[in-house]
């Protein structure tokens, strides 16, 4: 016999839809679930942002820790959000081939 485990990752609203009766015997065969909530501490939040980067191949110190902080305060510790800001500022610095992403352009990539 084979048996097969599927990992479901889906965003909260769908979640929810799995509850609703035509999905009840989908429904009742998850057998963990997790909620990843947003890092609002500082400190770990800084965390993320570094193992990230680092995981991307960065090696050096990208934001200073004011641009960690103006990072953290609109992003609301989402990570996803975190990453498209940081995405954002990055394209941004691009041109101008820095060796970091200046604060001037993540409080520019926050407002796009």
């Amino acid at each position: 016999m084979n048996l097969l485990s599927v990992w479901l990752a889906v965003h909260p609203a769908l979640a929810s839809t799995l509850e609703r009766a035509p999905y009840t015997a989908l429904y009742g065969r998850i057998q963990a679930r997790v909620q990843l909530k947003p890092v609002i501490e500082r400190e770990r939040f800084a965390q993320l942002i570094s193992h990230a980067l680092k995981s991307a191949g960065c090696t050096h110190t990208l934001l200073s820790d004011s641009g960690l902080e103006l990072l953290r305060q609109p992003s609301r510790g989402l990570p996803r959000q975190a990453g498209r800001i940081l995405r954002t500022a990055m394209q941004l610095a691009v041109p101008k081939a820095p060796n970091h992403v200046a604060d001037e352009l993540l409080q520019q990539a926050i407002e796009d």
